[in-house]
């Protein structure tokens, strides 16, 4: 363990030696990150790992090879990259024609952009989901929420 993170078990940070690992990819120094440090990497290792890179030398081709061997061992790796595939323009459209949708009809949960019926319970149809439809399933629980607050907030000024 490395930094500020010896003693932390629920590691909310990256620490100091991580980030400049990071920085430099220096794939001896991440690799030696212990695993909940090496967690709060992840997203930006996969991208690394998986994206067309703007270096096409011979060491990053190593470093990426480096870095995939890292990142072989961690389960959470697979959601990740399921989430790459994920287009986030359309997301975040569909996000806003139904905040506009919410905000037009009071904040009832009549109609969904984000969410069409749902055959099973929330929790169950989440469970069930591939990654693009659990990301709709919470932005249309968020924008509810963000919707019962501001109705509430408005009902008290």
């Amino acid at each position: 363990m490395h930094g500020a993170m010896g003693d932390s078990a629920g590691l909310q940070f990256v620490s100091s030696y991580a980030f400049e690992a990071m920085q430099k990819v220096d794939v001896v120094r991440l690799a030696a990150l212990s695993d909940p440090e090496l967690r709060l990497l992840l997203p930006c290792l996969v991208r690394m790992a998986l994206c067309a890179p703007a270096d096409q030398s011979q060491s990053w081709a190593q470093d990426k090879k480096l870095i995939l061997r890292l990142l072989s061992g961690v389960e959470a790796v697979n959601s990740i990259v399921a989430l790459l595939s994920v287009d986030f323009h359309a997301l975040e459209q569909d996000a806003r024609k139904e905040q506009q949708l919410r905000h037009k009809a009071g904040g009832s949960n009549a109609e969904s952009i984000l969410v069409s019926q749902l055959q099973h319970g929330l929790t169950l149809e989440f469970e069930h989901s591939d990654p693009l439809r659990r990301l709709r399933l919470t932005l249309s629980e968020l924008l509810a929420i963000m919707n019962k607050v501001q109705s509430n907030r408005s009902i008290f000024i």
